[in-house]
Formats: structure tokens, C-alpha cells, sequence
């Protein structure tokens, strides 16, 4: 359970991430959203975005995941809540967020993010800190490469790495082509997925990650993501 639970958020995934940078804005050209490899890209200033997606994945695994991340100064900052339901029962986890990105060429940015996550029956102690880092490098003004380098930290039980890599593609204004191979929770994917962005401010997410290895299911995801001014 604890692995559906972590199979399809940890949205950004594993970093060291090279990707297109603080030259995305909005819903364009940024990962994000459930894909599991983020960017090193961030909210415009005084900005929020408020992220839910819903994962099924085989033997009647399901995830709902609602979540928002504001631009505070030189950092994101969120929080995020998780309900996990499948055959051995469900489970609840919350997490926080603290990312941070800068342009360091014209075309390269890099960033780092964290991520404690809690369930309800171990607070206020960390089940887990998440750490990834990221880059990302915009190939051309369409195209746009991700890296992500990182570790999950676990209190009294062993260390789980992640990494992972993505392609970002926009054909058309209004379409974005996005595939991700990472490692999660033990579990090697490959995710194709989709955005249409129906607007300046929010878009949906439609992607299916394939199971190459390990104990975690294959799964489809939809997700709906907004954007907003908060000041």
C-alpha cells in the first residue's frame, strides 16, 4: 500500500533534472502535475497552483491526490494530502514541500527539492524525507529535457533512491507530449502521457505509466491543474 501511495506522486520524482528552466511560464512547457519527473522550473512571483490527479493502476489500486504550492519569494511552498485505496485496505499521507530553482545559462536551470511526508497514526515525526535534485535544459523553444537525481530517507529503515528522465514536447500550442523513465519506490516505469491546455491558467493530464521492473502496477492517471495570482 505504502508503494501505491508513493508510486504516483512524488511528483517530481528523482533529480539532477536538466530541463527548460525559468523560461517556461504558466502551463507551458513545464513537467509537473503527476508526472514523476519534475523540472527545475517554478511558479511565476506571487503565484499558486493547485495540482489533483486520480491514479488507477492494476489489481484495483486507486490514488487521490490533491495538493497546492504557492511562489513565496525565491522558493515554492506546498503541501499535499494522498488517499491510497486497494485490496489490503486504504491509507491517508500528507507531505510539504520546499522547491527551489534559478536559471544558470540561457537555456539551463537547476534546483533542488524537499519533501517530509507524514501518515496520521506516526505525527508529528516524518515517515519520510524527500530529497531530488533538478535540472532542466530547453533543447529548443518546443522541447525541453529533465533530470532528476535523489534519495527518500526513511527513519529506522533503509534509504530508497530515485532518479529518473524526461522528454517534454509541445507540437502545438495547445498540446504538450511528455514521457518520463524513472525508479520510485523499488519500481522502474515508462509514463507517455499528454496535456491539453485548455487556457492561460489550467490544463489536464492524461498519462499511463508502464511497469519495467519491480513490485509496484502499471497504472493510468488523470489530473487537472491550475494557476492562479494569489496577491
Amino acid at each position: 500500500m505504502e508503494q501505491a501511495i508513493t508510486r504516483t506522486k512524488r511528483s517530481a520524482a528523482v533529480t539532477a533534472i536538466v530541463a527548460l528552466a525559468g523560461l517556461a511560464q504558466g502551463t507551458a512547457m513545464a513537467a509537473g502535475g503527476h508526472f514523476a519527473v519534475d523540472d527545475a522550473v517554478l511558479l511565476e512571483p506571487g503565484h499558486c497552483g493547485p495540482e489533483t490527479w486520480w491514479t488507477h493502476g492494476q489489481g484495483s489500486q486507486d490514488l487521490l491526490h490533491g495538493g497546492m504550492n504557492c511562489r513565496v519569494g525565491p522558493v515554492e511552498l506546498g503541501g499535499a494530502v494522498e488517499h491510497a485505496r486497494g485490496p489490503d485496505g486504504s491509507e491517508t499521507e500528507r507531505n510539504l514541500e520546499i522547491k527551489w530553482a534559478r536559471q544558470v545559462a540561457e537555456r539551463l536551470s537547476v534546483g533542488v527539492d524537499l519533501q517530509p511526508t507524514w501518515q496520521p497514526h506516526t505525527q508529528p515525526r516524518p515517515d519520510a524525507t524527500r530529497a531530488v535534485l533538478l535540472a532542466t535544459w530547453r533543447l529548443r523553444e518546443e522541447l525541453a529535457l529533465h533530470l532528476n537525481l535523489g534519495r527518500d530517507f526513511v527513519p529506522g529503515g533503509p534509504d530508497l533512491a530515485r532518479h529518473g528522465v524526461a522528454l517534454e514536447w509541445q507540437p502545438a500550442k495547445a498540446w504538450t507530449v511528455i514521457a518520463d523513465r524513472y525508479l520510485d519506490q523499488g519500481t522502474n516505469f515508462l509514463r507517455t502521457g499528454v496535456r491539453w491546455i485548455g487556457g492561460d491558467a489550467w490544463s489536464v493530464d492524461l498519462s499511463r505509466a508502464q511497469r519495467l521492473s519491480g513490485p509496484s502496477a502499471s497504472n493510468w492517471t488523470l489530473g487537472f491543474n491550475y494557476d492562479f495570482r494569489a496577491d
